[in-house]
């Protein structure tokens, strides 16, 4: 029985390998959703200010139009 080649036991049959633990071997936030979607607003974390989301922009490189904060998604 070969160890520590990340395969586990004999007999597991397929799914059991390297990266397929318990949550599937899927990464950050399990696969469960793709980003924040298309929708929503940036908002300022410092004033509370909000704007609309643009596709393709990511709300931390835009900045508040009150206070000139970096805003987050929200």
């Amino acid at each position: 029985m070969p160890m520590g080649d990340g395969t586990g036991p004999y007999g597991r049959g397929a799914g059991m390998g390297r990266g397929m633990g318990h949550r599937g071997g899927r990464g950050r936030m399990r696969g469960t959703s793709s980003g924040a979607g298309p929708g929503g607003n940036c908002v300022c974390p410092n004033c509370g200010a909000k704007v609309a989301h643009r596709i393709g922009v990511p709300c931390y490189t835009v900045s508040c139009p009150n206070c000139g904060t970096k805003m987050v998604r929200g």
